[in-house]
């Protein structure tokens, strides 16, 4: 055997050697290189027809898919396929076209997948159907759900121009598509969506527009952009050119999100509210079932309803669940420049507040009016709220409030659960403690409670005393109840001091009892007792009084919804004393009944007396009525009596008006005057143009008093009073008092009846009655002239005489008073006749003298007293000097007779109802003797 050769030494063939050393081995070599030569020829053949072949693999299965479909398979390589000019459904209105599709495949071992995916010019149609996404023709195309969670593709992408239509119940959608990338992992592209129209449900969205840059991270794809459209209306909500700056990221099975958007609009209305200039932010993060969240918005300007703001912001937490449909919202609300606009609402407190005119707290009224208008113009305002939606219910909680007005006023709410309000019920429920001050109001601290579940609202309250334009209220702690039906139950006592028309009334104690509600309120529904230390009206000042007050309308107070203030009552048998001026008064009544409507009051039964005991002018009325102005109080009174402090004149049948105004009562009317004493010096006259007056404490009254059967006018009285000093006067002026058949002095007086009849002629004088602590005097002239009149004693004519009265009440004269007759018919006529007398107490007359030029001689009255007190027989002694019997026979005219001589002589006589006569005497000639022949 040959030894081996080693095979370390051999050397290696070349390289054409090594290619044709197959040649050279056995026949089994060359059969596997002629295998390996027909499967290379094979290849190159199917290599040559992979397009024909790609073609008609995938023609076959979309007629197994039954999709309509053109295209043109333009490559297939071992890596990259290629497809042209793809139409999927209908070539007149395509479902899917694309300029050209690209599969990049990578061979792995053992299941190749296709690396990357571009396209160029695809449009694609979409509509939404029952809530589901149909893509016509291409729908065929998709695998069938596998109920696997969703999960983006692991699959690498580049995309540009591509569009996609999506029609669907609220409109038309339009979507731009381009980026590339991983679309679960690391995808960056861009999407823009647009709409000219759409109307989800009840909302309508104008030229809706969205441009976001869209990325992908770990299954989870992130959207970054503006969201903007023209006009958004929803619900009566209509927003103005809402811009949304959009930062989104979805988890991977997209049931979920997190992210925040910048939000702006122009303006957002709904109804009459409206917020202008908004701006803000709102973070959400959140699942299919539950999305929380922040929010801090603004808004330049606001007008809610009446009311209109500067800028305001709301900033909190929200919560939203959308299987549930529960919504809630903790945040806070701060707006400044708070107004009322038009100031309906608050001119309507103000009004009501203001409508107290004429009572004591009118000026406290004014002020709080005052002060609610100056508090609506500027505020300030921040809250704490919360909103809850439930499937059968909304509530909105206002957990705290503080308002803040540039007036100075501030109001808040805070404690318990706040003021909530409940819809559809459209109910409240208050459970807080509120507190008011500053700004011109008083301060006021309430505290507020309502049981869950009830509607009743109970609170008790506390105010502080008020005081504006010198008045005063002080409040007692106010307990009230709220029931459902909108009408609250007050309890509580007013302490007024305050001025009211022309007076002013302090310490006034007023229990208080009533409701409010519905626009109105009633205070007073039953008889209460109301007092006051010091009530002063027009210069009357009363001191301190008790009441009973019952009311004689609804309530004692009371104001329909709408309406003016009200009140109406009745004081049963009221007694007030004071002062007018400085004299004392007192005032009493049956009944007394006011209204503030009038505004006045009437009474009846009515007792005044004015004066001090010593002093007291009396006055009763039937009725009397006032109403109160501006000035002070006016009237009207009938039925009256009465008496003037030591005038000896009794008043009745007084019926007029009165006023007291700026302290001066003034009393006008007409009434019927007698005489105090009995038996009565003077029949009743009447004056039907009465007037008194009060002034400084002084009355001063006259009229005209005149006959009540024939109207002659008899006297002007003048009454002067001072109530300080209890002295006065009254003139009386008779200017002249006509007697004849129409008019007799018996008609005046009854002193003269049997007396004196059938007169003819004028009364004139004047008389003064004075009066004093040290007591009453009256004097006065009086007389007339060629008087003619008849007499017990014969008629007399011509009689002139002029009195002077020391005592015009007692009709006593001085002494001496002188009366002249031109003739007396007492069966012997005398002429020119000269009488001295004096007028004496008790309607006594002393005749001091009287005289005559008688028949050539002289007749001499002797002195004598005549009682005309009562009917009684009038002795009269005429002494006869120098009577010429001649001239007496010729003046008697005794034709049968004559006589000569001087005679003297005396003649008694007597004089009653029946006339007079001569009662013995005696004519004695004297010594020259004389003669008598028949």
């Amino acid at each position: 055997m040959d030894e081996p050769q080693d095979l370390g030494d051999e050397p290696r063939p070349r390289r054409r050697d090594r290619f044709l050393m197959p040649l050279r081995r056995p026949r089994w070599a060359l059969v596997v290189w002629g295998f390996i030569l027909l499967l290379a020829l094979l290849i190159l053949v199917v290599w040559l027809s992979r397009v024909r072949i790609a073609t008609d693999l995938l023609h076959r299965e979309l007629e197994e898919r039954g999709v309509r479909a053109t295209y043109k398979v333009t490559r297939i390589g071992l890596r990259t396929q290629r497809v042209e000019d793809l139409v999927l459904g209908d070539p007149a209105n395509p479902d899917l076209t694309a300029r050209w599709v690209e599969l990049d495949v990578a061979l792995d071992w053992p299941n190749p997948r296709v690396r990357l995916i571009t396209a160029r010019g695809v449009r694609l149609k979409g509509q939404v159907v029952n809530g589901a996404v149909r893509f016509g023709e291409l729908d065929k195309l998709l695998p069938p759900p596998t109920g696997e969670p969703f999960r983006l593709p692991n699959q690498r992408v580049d995309v540009a121009d591509a569009q996609v239509r999506l029609d669907t119940p609220a409109g038309r959608v339009g979507m731009a598509i381009e980026g590339k990338g991983n679309l679960a992992y690391s995808f960056d592209g861009r999407i823009a969506v647009m709409s000219r129209r759409l109307t989800p449900g009840d909302c309508e969205l104008n030229n809706p527009r969205a441009l976001f840059a869209v990325t992908t991270k770990d299954e989870e794809p992130s959207f970054r952009g503006p969201l903007t459209a023209a006009r958004i209306e929803c619900g009566g909500v209509d927003v103005i050119r809402p811009d949304l700056e959009v930062r989104a990221t979805l988890m991977p099975g997209l049931d979920g999100w997190r992210g925040q958007a910048g939000i702006a609009a122009d303006r957002l209305a709904s109804g009459g509210n409206s917020f202008a200039g908004l701006s803000g932010r709102i973070a959400f993060n959140g699942t299919t079932k539950e999305t929380r969240g922040t929010l801090d918005v603004a808004a330049r300007s606001a007008a809610v309803g009446d009311y209109r703001a500067g800028r305001s912001n709301i900033a909190g937490r929200y919560v939203v669940s959308p299987a549930s449909g529960e919504v809630s919202l903790l945040a806070d609300l701060a707006t400044t420049g708070l107004a009322a606009g038009s100031g309906a609402e608050l001119e309507g407190v103000a009004r009501m507040l203001a409508s107290a005119d004429g009572t004591p707290v009118d000026p406290i009224g004014d002020a709080l009016a005052a002060a609610v208008r100056r508090a609506g113009r500027d505020i300030d305002a921040n809250a704490a709220i919360r909103f809850v939606r439930g499937r059968n219910f909304q509530a909105a909680r206002l957990e705290r409030l503080n308002l803040a007005s540039r007036s100075g006023a501030r109001l808040s709410l805070r404690g318990g659960d706040g003021l909530t309000y409940y819809w559809p019920s459209e109910s409240f429920r208050l459970d807080a403690d509120l507190a008011l001050s500053g700004g011109g109001f008083p301060d006021a601290r309430f505290n507020l409670s309502q049981p869950r579940g009830s509607g009743e609202l109970s609170g008790v309250g506390g105010i502080a005393p008020m005081r504006a334009g010198g008045a005063q209220l002080v409040l007692s702690p106010i307990r009230f109840i709220a029931s459902p039906g909108g009408r609250t139950r007050i309890e509580t006592s007013a302490l007024v001091s305050g001025p009211f028309n022309d007076g002013r009334v302090e310490g006034l104690s007023v229990p208080i009892r009533g409701t409010i509600g519905n626009g109105g309120f009633a205070f007073g529904e039953g008889c209460t007792n109301v007092s006051f230390r010091s009530l002063r009206a027009a210069g009357l000042t009363i001191g301190p009084t008790r009441l009973p007050l019952c009311p004689t309308g609804r309530a004692l107070v009371w104001r329909e919804a709408g309406g003016a203030l009200q009140a109406a009552a009745s004081i049963r048998a009221p007694r007030l004393v004071g002062r007018l001026g400085e004299t004392p008064i007192s005032f009493a009544a049956d009944r007394v009944r006011f209204s503030l409507a009038e505004p006045g009051f009437t009474s009846s039964g009515v007792e005044l007396r004015l004066g001090g005991p010593e002093s007291a002018n009396r006055l009763d009325l039937a009725s009397l009525s006032g109403r109160f102005n501006a000035r002070g109080v006016v009237g009207r009174f009938e039925g009256g009596s009465g008496k003037l402090a030591n005038v000896p004149l009794l008043l009745s049948r007084m019926a007029g008006d009165w006023s007291v105004q700026g302290g001066d009562l003034v009393i006008a009317g007409g009434m019927t005057v007698a005489d105090e004493r009995d038996p009565a010096r003077f029949y009743p006259l009447v004056t039907n143009d009465f007037r008194l007056t009060l002034h400084d404490n002084v009355i001063d009254a006259n009229g005209w008093l005149s006959d009540p059967e024939t109207g002659t006018r008899v006297a002007q009285a003048t009454i002067m009073h001072a109530l300080r000093t209890g002295r006065g006067h009254a003139d009386l002026d008779v200017p002249g008092i006509r007697f004849d058949s129409a008019y007799q002095p018996d008609q005046l007086t009854p002193l003269t009846l049997g007396v004196i009849a059938l007169v003819d002629g004028t009364l004139t004088g004047q008389g003064r009655i004075e009066w004093g602590p040290e007591g009453t005097r009256s004097t006065g002239t009086f007389g007339t002239e060629g008087m003619n009149l008849a007499a017990p004693f014969g008629p007399v004519t011509g009689l002139t005489t002029r009195i002077e009265f020391t005592d015009l009440l007692g009709l006593v004269s001085a002494p001496g008073q002188v009366a002249t007759v031109d003739r007396i018919q007492a069966g012997i006529d005398v002429f020119d006749g000269r009488i001295r007398y004096q007028l004496l107490p008790n309607l006594h007359v002393r005749v001091e003298e009287g005289r005559w030029p008688f028949a050539g001689g002289e007749l001499l009255l002797q002195e004598t007293m005549l009682d005309f007190s009562q009917e009684s027989r009038k002795r009269l002694v005429f002494t006869v000097t120098g009577l010429d019997a001649a001239t007496f026979v010729q003046q008697m005219e005794f034709s049968n007779i004559a006589a000569t001589g001087t005679f003297d002589g005396v003649v008694p006589m007597e004089f009653d109802q029946s006339g007079g006569r001569i009662v013995g005497g005696r004519l004695v000639a004297r010594p020259e003797g004389g003669t008598l022949s028949y």
